[in-house]
């Protein structure tokens, strides 16, 4: 991701956001008294997957939007509308 993002803050903001749905999925299946088995491993990983995604999302717009001029603290509240809304 280093390589990708040609900076090594980049990846480290997005590996950040990794380790908070694993306890949150693991909460849900102790509050719904569901047992650990392949499905529910198997959705912990697709969640810990979708996490991933979004962090990306979120940095490539906060990156564009600091390109066209916003300070840090805008481009990231911008990054987090823009990629909130419905695409139509």
């Amino acid at each position: 991701m280093a390589v990708n993002f040609q900076s090594w803050m980049d990846p480290f903001i997005i590996l950040m956001a990794l380790p908070e749905p694993w306890p949150a999925s693991c909460g849900l299946l102790f509050l719904t008294q569901t047992t650990f088995s392949v499905p529910s491993l198997m959705g912990s990983i697709m969640c810990i997957g979708v996490a991933t995604a979004n962090s990306i999302l979120l940095v490539v717009f906060a990156n564009d939007q600091r390109v066209e001029g916003l300070d840090a603290r805008s481009a990231a509240l911008s990054a987090a509308i823009r990629a909130s809304a419905p695409s139509s």
